[in-house]
């Protein structure tokens, strides 16, 4: 995985190799991320996160301050739904179950309206936009092409800035315009409201004209209808003697029919009581009650029982001859001729009035019989007058209605009120309204400083180079003996002469680059647990990374510590110590491992005391055979015994064999890394390389490191600790002899 001092971005770390030289140092976990890491990446890329917001900044801040003001001016409306139109009388099911809906979709609708082609034509025209100065170059772009073209551009920048905004939980909407003339922004606002409402109420007049005239049409095609009807309807009823059904009588037949049935009711009621009586008399004779209850009989009757009792008693007192007896017997028997004869009357007339209620009773049932017919014929004629009456009723109350509607659309054409009220009127526009500096400058100023930390951090992700003693540590598994500074507490080079840069630990011992050397020495002098390594090669995973100077800083160190030692450019490819000591390249150890020179001719002392160089020599065309020749061997065991210590500057591992190959020769190896130079995969893939050959590692060394990239904390602390103390140093010293 790929870090950043120590955060784990990208792939996961290599298996960490076995421990190549016997140093007892084993390298710490990886330790989490903290603050303090985050803050130190900020510091170290502060360049970008301050190039980034201050660029970011000024380029906003210059296109706020040279943009062109756009005013900004709004009215609010207030818009409500119209009541249901009188022409359709109830509310429509449809609508009722809509709801909320429906309101909604009303609004969209006239707020669609608002910023609609045909209320932004009208605009135009009125305030004659296609003059106006602000769409002057719209009309210099179109002026080859026709008039409407013109308008359709204006309309789309009309469009663009014109602001339709709904105001929540209100009927109210806010209508604004932007635009760089201050009065157009306020024109266009108040504009829009009064082509709205003409707008409104034209169509409303050409939808009340198109319903009046679809009235006019239906009700000419109903009353064609109606009257049709109704000479169907009265020729039927002519044709079926129905014209009395459309009075308030009844009908001749009906009526005949319902006389005749209550007749014929009477007189079977009649019947019935003539038969009762004539049944009684036929029955009982002279008994019977009615004959009994009749007055006169009942008189007569009495004078016959009066007479009879006188009749009586003359015939107890006389005998038949006697005169009066004879009178009596002839009253009396005149009284039962005259009871008689009234009994046979009376039975006669009840006789006769029976046979009268029942031929009366025959001829009305006749009667009625035959008219029932007259009412059967009339039943099923009137199925068809009926049908033919509910098409004329029909028809008759459409046609009212119709009628209704055409007198209330003529009366609503000419009362379209509008439903629509300005609440606040656009007013003239005194500030801006863009830009807005402060705003705009204050979202600079965020997402350019959000911007620089993200690009700091993705600068930070993208280099793989090697940025810490601990990263190096934990990349390579060997310990970190220290890191060489490149430049000085002030900011410059330490030395702006190259070969006193590289003779700093002689010339300036008091120099940040000596001490760090210096501490270099004392942790490669401990670094083995035998005692100090005797032959110590130096070598790096890629050219240019400061081995060669380490080398010989690290040798001068060993001189002035009271060793001799000497040093080997075994780089017999790129040599370069010889130039640094300004002493001949030649001959050199390519002249001696070929037979060429002696060692004694080789070896060149420096002006440093106890150091000495053996130089390159003449490049031979095969390096590594010459480095791995037994002439090779005897030289190290020659100088092993002749000096304390021999440094040994290779070629770069990664490309080159030379390193690997004398690496088995040495008592310690030690690997350099350029700071903010050296990847992480050029470190691992050089521990790989000398894993193979069991090279004893001794540690790795961070050169040319920079201040300003260092974290704080570490190296950083010692920089500046040393730079106090020895400006201090220096103060004192002034000071001192003046004293």
């Amino acid at each position: 995985m790929k870090q950043i001092n120590g955060l784990n971005l990208v792939d996961s770390e290599p298996k960490a190799l076995p421990m190549l030289h016997d140093t007892g140092y084993w390298s710490e976990p990886q330790q989490t991320q903290n603050l303090w890491d985050y803050w130190s990446i900020l510091i170290k890329r502060k360049w970008w996160v301050l190039g980034f917001f201050l660029g970011l900044v000024l380029s906003v801040g210059l296109i706020t301050f040279l943009m062109t003001p756009i005013y900004r001016s709004s009215t609010i409306l207030q818009i409500v739904q119209d009541n249901p139109s009188s022409l359709v009388g109830e509310r429509d099911p449809l609508a009722m179950m809509s709801g909320q809906d429906t309101l909604a979709r009303f609004y969209e609708t006239q707020y669609m309206l608002l910023n609609n082609r045909s209320i932004l034509y009208r605009i135009i025209d009125t305030l004659n936009l296609t003059e106006h100065p602000a769409y002057k170059p719209l009309k210099e772009k179109y002026q080859d092409k026709s008039p409407q073209w013109l308008k359709d551009a204006i309309v789309k920048s009309l469009s663009k800035d014109l602001g339709i905004t709904p105001l929540k939980r209100s009927y109210l909407v806010e209508i604004s315009f932007k635009s760089p003339d201050k009065k157009l922004s306020q024109e266009v606002p108040n504009t829009i409201y009064q082509e709205y409402v003409k707008f409104a109420m034209e169509t409303r007049q050409q939808s009340y004209k198109l319903i009046t005239e679809w009235l006019e049409t239906g009700l000419n095609r109903l009353a064609a209808k109606v009257e049709a009807s109704e000479r169907k309807l009265y020729k039927q009823g002519k044709e079926k003697d129905f014209l009395s059904l459309e009075s308030k009588d009844e009908n001749v037949i009906v009526r005949k029919y319902v006389e005749l049935n209550d007749l014929l009711t009477k007189a079977q009621a009649e019947r019935s009581i003539k038969e009762a009586q004539y049944r009684q008399i036929q029955e009982k004779g002279m008994d019977a009650p009615l004959i009994v209850n009749n007055l006169l009989i009942q008189r007569i009757r009495q004078d016959t029982i009066a007479q009879e009792a006188i009749v009586s008693s003359l015939n107890k007192i006389y005998d038949q001859n006697y005169p009066q007896l004879q009178v009596e017997e002839a009253k009396l028997k005149d009284l039962r001729m005259r009871l008689n004869n009234e009994v046979q009357r009376m039975r006669a007339s009840i006789e006769s009035d029976y046979e009268a209620a029942r031929r009366t009773e025959t001829l009305l049932r006749e009667s009625m019989e035959s008219q029932k017919g007259k009412v059967v014929d009339l039943q099923d004629n009137l199925v068809q007058h009926h049908i033919l009456k509910r098409d004329m009723l029909a028809n008759n109350q459409l046609y009212q209605a119709l009628l209704g509607r055409m007198k209330e659309a003529s009366v609503a054409s000419t009362m379209v009120t509008s439903n629509v009220a300005v609440i606040t009127p656009a007013e003239f526009p005194l500030k801006p309204y863009l830009p807005k500096k402060l705003l705009n400058l204050s979202l600079a100023a965020m997402v350019g400083l959000l911007g620089g930390i993200g690009l700091a951090f993705l600068m930070e992700y993208l280099d793989d180079s090697v940025k810490t003693t601990g990263e190096l540590e934990r990349i390579c598994r060997i310990p970190s003996l220290g890191m060489v500074p490149f430049l000085s507490q002030n900011g410059r080079p330490a030395l702006e002469d190259k070969r006193q840069l590289e003779l700093a630990t002689v010339n300036q011992p008091r120099s940040m680059l000596a001490e760090s050397i210096f501490n270099i020495r004392t942790a490669v002098m401990l670094s083995s647990s035998g005692g100090p390594p005797g032959i110590i090669i130096i070598t790096s995973p890629n050219p240019s990374e400061g081995k060669t100077t380490l080398a010989v800083h690290l040798a001068s160190s060993l001189a002035l510590n009271g060793k001799r030692v000497v040093i080997i450019d075994a780089d017999l490819r790129k040599p370069n110590i010889h130039s640094i000591f300004q002493l001949p390249g030649q001959p050199g150890l390519s002249n001696l491992l070929s037979g060429g020179a002696s060692l004694a001719e080789i070896l060149q002392p420096t002006q440093v005391p106890d150091l000495f160089i053996i130089p390159a020599g003449t490049i031979p065309p095969s390096p590594v055979q010459l480095l791995t020749s037994a002439e090779f061997m005897d030289l190290l065991k020659d100088l092993k015994q002749d000096f304390h210590h021999v440094v040994i500057d290779t070629p770069p591992v990664i490309g080159f064999t030379d390193a690997r190959a004398i690496s088995s020769l040495a008592e310690g190896v030690l690997l350099v890394a350029k700071h903010h130079s050296t990847s992480r995969e050029a470190l691992r893939l050089t521990m790989q390389l000398l894993g193979q050959v069991k090279a004893p590692l001794l540690g790795a060394v961070i050169t040319m490191a920079q201040r300003d990239k260092l974290s704080y904390g570490g190296y950083y602390a010692y920089y500046k600790y040393h730079s106090h103390y020895y400006k201090q140093y220096d103060e004192v010293k002034e000071i001192g002899p003046k004293e």
